[in-house]
């Protein structure tokens, strides 16, 4: 098993989160909502990550000998209960990657006083379905995010 790396996301690492993100863009646009058009200019990215980073949001890349293969954000935190989103490169998907990480984003939550995730999923996205279950989520409905209509899924973390 590989060794992977949850790391909080830093102001160093936009870059190379730039270039994943480049490389990554038509396979993740398959499966998720796209970026805006503006998301695809590195010093706007910069100012976005700066922004996190000061706002101590919860956001972090998945790391494997140092090299992003993913992220994983848990934001939107309201009353204790916050929203997980994760995506993973073309190149590590069906490796358990997701599976994990969503697994260390869950705990890293939970110690940070979060009791509960949310995680919205296309309706088409069968593989981000299986690895929110196995990390113990249950569907809970159907939602509309802009014109891309969901699942959405929940898993309350103070009850495990």
């Amino acid at each position: 098993m590989v060794d992977l790396e949850l790391a909080p996301l830093s102001i160093d690492d936009v870059p190379g989160l730039f270039a994943f993100e480049v490389k990554n863009r038509l396979w993740f646009e398959k499966h998720v909502g796209p970026r805006p058009d503006s998301y695809w200019n590195l010093t706007t990215l910069t100012e976005v990550v700066h922004k996190q980073v000061s706002a101590g949001e919860m956001m972090f890349l998945l790391k494997i000998g140092g090299r992003i293969v993913g992220r994983v954000n848990v934001t939107a935190l309201e009353g204790g209960v916050a929203q997980l989103g994760y995506r993973i490169g073309q190149a590590h998907s069906g490796q358990g990657i997701a599976t994990r990480a969503v697994a260390m984003a869950c705990q890293e939550a939970y110690d940070r006083g979060v009791w509960a995730l949310e995680a919205r999923v296309l309706l088409d996205n069968i593989a981000s379905k299986r690895v929110l279950e196995k990390a113990g989520f249950i569907r809970t409905g159907n939602t509309t995010v802009g014109d891309l209509d969901c699942e959405t899924f929940r898993r309350d973390l103070d009850q495990d």
